[in-house]
């Protein structure tokens, strides 16, 4: 059978045609570094947390080079579920712990299917463009799309090309009467070419294992593996992040754990690979690959995301990185205020830097307690150099509001930026006295 006897059809089905789009960066981060690197020369930055969609993105990397330099892409997009998600974070300000709701983003459901398979096999066709001769897909999804986007995967990198079925197996509480607990997620994974990456991986044996060994089934020739047993294709070690106080949950509403993509990437990647998440939303991808030593391009259509992201990077310590955009900024600006005190002595000065007040642009009532995080750095053109990052104990907590910080020499304009909690950058340039 030719693998083009059967394909998934739907309205308006066409052929992916080439898209361009703008980018811009907009602000490189250098994470927990010391006030000297103020006046440092900039190092080469890798890696990149771009805000748009994936197409905007994928296109934007097949215009400019990155044609088969990926090694491995993990996806998790939209299932099809016709539901709203919000992320829900409690804040502390003067009068008391406060709930902060908001919507992250909308998943249509059925009612935009067309739409919904059209973009799917637009973002594999462009995928597979970014994937090298070596590299591997990994689509997450549920039982909503999932039988939809097989045959998607199947048309655009064939049959032959499909590796594994992963079924991931959680726990958690469900009220429902009427059927079956849904406890389990699909990743689809598919190579780009027959030669691909794959460092099997490993599980603990069970007691009874360990207990008998294999020596009364298998003689005593045989002996158990040091590293384990080889990983079946159900992963049922993993589980759901459940814990609404737990440190590594960030308050997203569709966070996967870290361990799972780490399983992933570490299978399916080498130690110079370049890895891509292009629905990063909480920025699980991108900590998987600083755990691990890997390049990472990520992105995301949400602000909220993007900013989610980057706090954590930050608490993380992660190394550096670039905040790029390929669509334009039509948000009001809000409102900073700042004091700043300087002491100059023998060895250089000393400024200590106040936040005073902040007026978020979207109208909400005045008030520190709407600050995420905040950083010092300055201006190479149009690009904002983040070299001083102050974050609070844990999200949602108040964030410490002054800073003291020594300088050998000013020889750069310096600027404050806050990061709203409910999404988007505040900028204000610093005046030295």
């Amino acid at each position: 059978m030719n693998q083009d006897d059967i394909v998934l059809y739907w309205r308006g089905k066409r052929q992916p045609d080439e898209k361009t789009y703008n980018h811009r960066i907009r602000q490189v981060v250098f994470p927990q570094v010391s006030e000297n690197s103020l006046q440092n020369s900039l190092v080469d930055v890798d890696n990149q947390l771009c805000l748009g969609t994936d197409h905007q993105v994928m296109a934007w990397l097949l215009d400019n080079g990155y044609e088969q330099s990926f090694d491995c892409i993990y996806i998790d997009p939209p299932y099809l579920t016709d539901s709203d998600y919000y992320a829900q974070i409690k804040i502390d300000t003067p009068g008391g712990a406060q709930q902060v709701k908001q919507r992250v983003f909308r998943d249509n459901g059925y009612r935009n299917l067309s739409s919904y398979l059209q973009h799917i096999y637009e973002s594999v066709a462009m995928i597979k463009q970014l994937l090298s001769e070596q590299g591997s897909l990994f689509v997450h999804l549920d039982y909503h799309s999932s039988h939809y986007v097989k045959i998607i995967l199947d048309e655009v990198f064939s049959p032959q090309r499909f590796v594994n079925e992963i079924v991931w197996c959680y726990g958690g509480g469900s009220g429902t009467r009427r059927h079956f607990h849904r406890k389990h997620d699909v990743i689809f994974w598919y190579s780009r070419g027959a030669d691909y990456i794959f460092n099997p991986q490993y599980r603990p044996y069970s007691p009874g294992t360990i207990q008998r060994g294999l020596t009364k089934v298998k003689g005593d020739r045989y002996k158990l593996d040091s590293r384990g047993a080889l990983l079946q294709d159900w992963w049922i070690d993993i589980p759901k992040i459940l814990s609404p106080t737990a440190g590594n949950n960030w308050k997203f509403p569709t966070q996967k754990p870290v361990e799972l993509v780490q399983r992933i990437i570490q299978a399916s990647t080498m130690e110079n690979s370049l890895v891509g998440d292009f629905y990063c939303g909480s920025g699980t991808s991108a900590e998987a690959c600083e755990n691990l030593g890997r390049r990472w391009i990520m992105s995301d259509n949400s602000m909220y995301a993007i900013q989610t992201s980057i706090h954590r990077l930050i608490k993380n310590n992660s190394r550096p990185f670039m905040i790029s955009t390929t669509q334009p900024d039509t948000s009001p600006p809000g409102q900073l205020s700042i004091i700043t005190e300087c002491n100059s002595h023998l060895f250089g000065h000393e400024f200590t830097i106040t936040l005073q007040s902040y007026q978020p642009r979207d109208g909400r009532p005045p008030g520190l307690a709407w600050i995420d995080f905040w950083e010092i750095g300055w201006l190479k053109g149009q690009h904002f150099m983040s070299l001083l990052q102050v974050i609070p104990a844990k999200r949602g907590q108040m964030v410490p509001l002054q800073l003291t910080l020594k300088l050998d020499d000013i020889n750069k304009p310096l600027v404050v930026q806050v990061w709203d909690i409910q999404g988007g950058p505040v900028k204000l340039p610093l005046t030295l006295p």
